[in-house]
Formats: structure tokens, C-alpha cells, sequence
């Protein structure tokens, strides 16, 4: 979801807030309040649509944060040992190079936009790099797959599960290893026990400007991540979630203690019986009686 969140909850939170300084609109319907209750109503409704819409910004800000900051985390690739005996005839010299058939077309070829077809060639990548990025580690597992792809020893298919539209899917799994643990020296760690996950922490890379956190350059992204941590975003959010509860139970209490069971009652009744029409509408004979007389 990214940024979309945070700016809804930005955009609900000014609504309230523009509300609660009016004091008037849709959040302060008070049809069914007993009258001589009104203004002593409207203002702890007031005070509460005041304190969701403090509540609700500052949720946004901690999910903006969230999202900036932590939503992205380095994550390096190597291939395996099982790579490298299945498909050594793909490599030379320890590299890999790999050449693929791309469209220059956008996301809305099936529309007739499909553009031209190109010929893009990666590499040549070392097949002993453990700090491939997705596009290098992807060069490897397409050119196998490229060659291979029909044999099921190789890549054999999967489940996808009793509930899944797909049927199954190749697994890939035994040829690559991911991580997203960095020790001090900034190697990756691809950890295979407990121990080893403790010599890693995971590096996050911000949405807005591509910053580390672990580098301390100064800068305002670097400072935002000295200054908050993922903890300390995830508790603050869960405390805002658990305020914005309160804060709606209360507005809830408000409205049940100052409504008007009467009026509410006879709003019911109103509303189900629909609007009533007199019953001379439908006496069509007076009316005939009335035009014969007149001729």
C-alpha cells in the first residue's frame, strides 16, 4: 500500500478536525437528541471529534514514517552449490551471461500499445558473488530455466494447495539463497542457525531518496533514522489504534445518553412507513361528480 494509507488516514483526520473546529455538518447530526441536552452534547462531541482527528494525523505520520523508512530492507542473493553442479554448463569461466527477448511496450500492450521487441543481454555476472541484486540472481535463474524449463527434475512443480486457481508453480527454491542480514564488515549474512542470525542486523533503505539507515551521513532521511526506530513506530502505532477505539466508543456512549428514545423511535417509524398522502388524493368520484355539475 505504501503511501496510500497514511494519506487516507491524513485526509480522514483533516475532515474531522474541520468538523470539530465548525462545529457543525454531518458529524454533529443531533436530530434524535433530547433539546435540552444539545449543547452540552455538542461540546463533548466536539472535544472528541478534536481528539480522533489529533489521533488520526498523527497515526498518519507514523505510518508515513513507517512506510519512508522502513518498508524497504537490503536484501542480497547468491546461487547455491546445487546451481552450480546442475547447470555448469551454463557458465564460463565462472561467469554467466544472458540474453533475453524484452518488449519496449508498457503495462497496457494488451490494448495495442505492445511496442517493438529487443534484444537485452546481462551479464557477465560471477557465479561466486553472494551479493547479487534481483536483476543479477534473476539472469541466473532465467537462462536456466530458458534451457531446462520442460525438465521436472530440474525444476520441478510444486503444489499450490487444494484452494489455489493456479494448480502449482515451479520451484526454484533449491538454486538461490536470499538474506536480508548484514554483518559489521557489511557482508551478507545467509544464516543457518540461530548463531548465525545474530552476527546480521537488516539494513533498511528508504522509499524517498534511497538512504541506508546504518549510514550516518548527516542528512535529514539519517537523522529520521537515528531519531525512530521500527519498535518504537510499531508501538506508537498500536497505542493510536487503541486511542482511536476508546475515542469511537466514547463518541458512541455520548450519542446513546443524549438521544432522544422518543424521537428516535418515532424517526423509525417515519422512515418505514414512508411519507403519507391525504386521502382525498385518490377520491377520483368527488371530482367527476364535480365536473358533471359544472357541465
Amino acid at each position: 500500500m505504501g503511501l496510500l494509507f497514511p494519506i487516507l488516514l491524513l485526509a480522514m483526520g483533516a475532515y474531522v478536525l474541520v468538523g470539530a473546529i465548525k462545529g457543525s455538518g454531518r458529524l454533529f447530526s443531533m436530530e434524535n437528541f433530547k433539546d435540552e441536552s444539545k449543547d452540552k452534547a455538542k461540546k463533548l462531541m466536539r472535544l472528541l471529534y478534536f481528539a480522533l482527528a489529533a489521533i488520526m494525523l498523527l497515526m498518519a505520520v507514523v505510518n508515513g514514517l513507517q512506510a519512508v523508512l522502513y518498508s524497504n530492507k537490503l536484501t542480497y542473493y547468491k546461487v547455491t552449490d546445487a546451481y552450480k553442479e546442475t547447470f555448469s554448463d551454463l557458465l564460463e569461466n565462472g561467469q554467466l551471461t544472458y540474453t533475453a527477448q524484452e518488449s519496449t511496450g508498457s503495462g497496457m500492450s494488451c490494448f495495442g500499445g505492445g511496442g517493438a521487441t529487443v534484444e537485452k543481454t546481462y551479464g557477465p555476472y560471477s557465479v561466486d558473488d553472494e551479493k547479487m541484486d534481483v536483476t543479477e540472481i534473476s539472469a541466473f535463474i532465467n537462462k536456466a530455466y530458458a534451457q531446462y524449463g520442460s525438465d521436472r527434475e530440474k525444476f520441478p512443480m510444486q503444489s499450490g494447495g487444494l484452494l489455489s486457481c493456479t494448480g502449482g508453480s515451479v520451484d526454484y527454491s533449491k538454486y538461490y539463497r536470499q538474506t536480508d542480514l548484514i554483518d559489521d564488515a557489511e557482508n551478507p549474512v545467509y544464516a543457518e542457525t540461530e548463531a548465525d542470525k545474530a552476527k546480521g542486523h537488516a539494513v533498511y533503505l528508504s522509499s524517498l531518496g534511497n538512504a541506508r539507515s546504518d549510514v550516518d551521513d548527516g542528512s535529514f532521511l539519517s537523522k529520521l533514522y537515528g531519531a525512530v526506530s521500527p519498535t518504537l513506530l510499531n508501538v506508537l502505532n498500536y497505542v493510536f489504534i487503541g486511542l482511536a477505539v476508546v475515542g469511537v466508543v466514547l463518541l458512541f456512549v455520548v450519542t446513546r445518553i443524549f438521544t432522544d428514545k422518543e424521537k428516535m423511535e418515532k424517526a423509525r417509524t417515519q422512515q418505514v412507513s414512508g411519507p403519507s398522502m391525504p386521502s382525498s388524493a385518490f377520491n377520483f368520484d368527488e371530482s367527476e361528480e364535480k365536473d358533471d355539475s359544472k357541465a
